[in-house]
């Protein structure tokens, strides 16, 4: 039952001996930040519930928590400070980066990203999101189930507090409309990609078509679109994730005449490179044309 209450894993019954735990394996076998192991002893279903769920990897993040031990992408994730929709979203990442997006029911994956599968993983139901965070911001608050995993005060900075908890179901919320909805190709590639494919239509979360389908929308618990995103205020959960997929773009070089005008990352070198081309041929031509009429002129003199 906690699995499915607090969406951060789903358990995966009768696959394992009686004195072991297991989740389903919605990654294909990648672990990453969230889930570094499958499976623990059941004993540990009696340790304090933030225990429990670090059992199976960092499920619950903290503010700014970097745990990469390559020094270039900690300086890379220190460096980048901002994201702009324009440069990073969803269509970028698909028609550039050619990396895939796989839909899974575990919230705890939400934006990790998979290099050897080139595969970035996005959690399909914002309405819980959105019923957890409206409880915990309520007049008179009270506890999302997501919120009982929080870590005491005096634990280390490695497991998320309850305010961590509320903002990262928040940066999800947005996260959608920075991938998709601030970007007309994006909104056109998440129409294509159906979410809820050969899921009944009482199983799909609509909220999801209006957070990344939609140009405008508004809500009271779903923060404003910008124009540009500082990572340290919007993202501090999510930031880590989002740094690994701006790098694996940075890193990544059109291929073709098709991709070279998709490529709007650098908006003004683009405009510089466009008109330089189109000016350039227009002047290789006029000047083919040029030669070949003084060669016509000449042979008529003959």
């Amino acid at each position: 039952m906690l699995g499915w209450q607090t969406m951060l894993y789903k358990p995966a019954l009768g696959t394992c001996p009686p004195q072991q735990l297991a989740v389903v394996d919605e990654q294909d076998g990648y672990r990453g930040q969230a889930f570094m192991a499958l499976k623990q002893f059941q004993g540990s279903a009696k340790r304090p519930l933030h225990e429990f769920l670090i059992g199976f990897g960092i499920l619950l993040p903290p503010a700014d928590l970097c745990i990469s031990t390559n020094m270039e992408f900690k300086k890379y994730f220190e460096e980048l400070t901002t994201l702009e929709p324009s440069g990073f979203n969803a269509f970028l990442l698909d028609s550039i980066g050619h990396i895939k997006i796989k839909w899974i029911d575990n919230l705890s994956c939400h934006l990790e990203f998979d290099e050897r599968a080139n595969t970035m993983f996005l959690f399909r139901y914002p309405s819980f999101c959105t019923s957890c965070g409206q409880l915990a911001k309520a007049e008179k608050p009270s506890r999302a189930t997501i919120h009982a995993g929080a870590s005491p005060a005096s634990s280390s900075r490695q497991w998320a507090c309850e305010e961590d908890i509320t903002k990262m179901l928040q940066e999800t919320l947005l996260s959608y409309r920075l991938l998709f909805a601030q970007d007309k190709q994006a909104r056109k590639l998440y129409r294509r990609l159906a979410p809820f494919a050969g899921s009944p239509h009482k199983c799909q979360d609509q909220l999801l078509h209006s957070l990344c389908g939609r140009k405008s929308f508004r809500s009271a618990w779903v923060p404003s679109d910008q124009d540009t995103y500082d990572l340290r205020r919007d993202f501090p959960i999510l930031r880590s994730r989002l740094v690994v997929l701006h790098r694996t773009l940075s890193a990544s070089k059109p291929r073709g005449w098709r991709e070279l005008w998709r490529d709007k990352r650098d908006s003004a070198g683009w405009f510089t490179f466009w008109i330089v081309l189109i000016f350039g041929g227009v002047a290789i031509t006029l000047s083919a044309l040029q030669v070949l009429l003084q060669i016509i002129q000449i042979a008529i003199k003959r």
